[in-house]
């Protein structure tokens, strides 16, 4: 099973100025969740920690 923090840890690594949007808006979360995710202050629900994982394993 994943964990928050590894998938967390994976976007920080691949993010790169400006894709942040484009990935919210991929795996279908809107962008300030996902900006929250990055910096720890929330965590996603399972199915959207999984989409992250998933998109960010491909690309």
């Amino acid at each position: 099973m994943i964990t928050q923090d590894e998938v967390r840890q994976k976007l920080i690594r691949k993010m790169q100025e400006g894709q942040q949007q484009y990935i919210a808006k991929q795996i279908g979360v809107p962008k300030q969740i996902l900006s929250n995710f990055k910096t720890g202050k929330r965590e996603l629900w399972e199915s959207s920690l999984q989409a992250l994982n998933d998109y960010l394993d491909s690309h």
